[in-house]
């Protein structure tokens, strides 16, 4: 009598619709545009955590942290990378959100440490950068592609006479 196909489609419809606000959202962060990103996020349906409600999460945690508001983006990368085992990423997935997590969250301390919290999340893992979702990697970006351009070649050898 009741199939249960209405609330599954709905339930994907809506899980695409936050992907595709969270990809916009850290596109906009990439520029450094806060506002378009904070506004292509709040169009993000309110899903589970396990289904995509950590990548919202994340998304909402990095534009915190652009915004300066440092207390409040790194407590929601903790909460964030705390709950990452509840999801059904992989193994690979899961340690490269929380290697991100942290490079972001040193970037923002003055003394360039991230939080105690986050580093014993990140404390002992190994992950294969081969096997990593290649869309979490366009979106969490380890290093931004303007630091790899901007390194200067390196210096040639001495030559010898």
């Amino acid at each position: 009598m009741f199939s249960g196909r209405k609330s599954a489609e709905k339930r994907r419809e809506q899980i695409e619709t936050a992907d595709a606000a969270v990809a916009d959202a850290m596109q906009a962060l990439n520029v450094d545009d806060v506002d378009a990103a904070r506004q292509h996020l709040a169009e993000a349906p309110k899903t589970h955590y396990a289904d995509v409600g950590w990548k919202v999460g994340l998304a909402g945690a990095m534009i915190d942290l652009k915004m300066g508001r440092k207390r409040s983006g790194l407590n929601k990368l903790v909460a964030v990378c705390s709950r990452l085992d509840e999801t059904s990423l992989s193994k690979d997935d899961k340690n490269y959100l929380r290697l991100y997590a942290l490079y972001r969250s040193s970037e923002v301390t003055k003394d360039r440490k991230a939080p105690m919290e986050l580093r014993m999340l990140v404390e002992d893992f190994r992950f294969d950068h081969t096997l990593v979702d290649p869309i979490l990697r366009r979106d969490f970006v380890l290093r931004k592609a303007d630091e790899l351009a901007e390194t200067p070649p390196p210096p040639p050898p001495p030559a010898v006479a």
